[in-house]
C-alpha cells in the first residue's frame, strides 16, 4: 500500500488592528500596560457574551489571502473549539477549521 505524504501549515499573525480580533477592546502594548486593563465579557468568555468579527482584520487576511494566490470563499463559519489547557482561561478558542475564509 502507497501513502502519500500531505502536509498542513497553520500560521499564527498579529496584525496591526486598533481592535482585537472578537470584541472592541483596545488593542494595547502588552509590555508598556497593566494586565487585564483591556478587557470585556467577551475577552473573559462570560456567559451570554457574543463576539463581533473586526472588519480591519478580516480585511488585511484577505489581502494575506489574495497576495498567496489563495482560494476566497464568499462565506466562513467560526467555531467554538473547546479545550481544557492551564493558559486558556475561557476553555475555548475561535477557528475557522470547517469553513475558512480563504484556503
Amino acid at each position: 500500500m502507497d501513502y502519500e505524504a500531505i502536509i498542513g501549515l497553520e500560521a499564527h499573525v498579529e496584525l496591526n488592528t486598533n481592535s482585537k480580533m472578537f470584541c472592541g477592546c483596545k488593542v494595547v502594548d502588552s509590555t508598556n500596560s497593566e494586565p487585564n486593563c483591556h478587557v470585556c465579557p467577551v475577552c473573559s468568555g462570560m456567559p451570554g457574551a457574543l463576539p463581533s468579527i473586526n472588519k480591519r482584520a478580516v480585511e488585511l487576511g484577505m489581502l494575506v489571502a489574495l497576495a498567496l494566490n489563495c482560494n476566497i470563499e464568499t462565506t466562513s463559519v467560526f467555531a467554538r473549539k473547546n479545550y481544557f489547557y492551564p493558559d486558556l482561561p475561557k476553555g475555548y478558542q475561535i477557528s475557522q477549521y470547517e469553513k475558512p475564509r480563504a484556503h
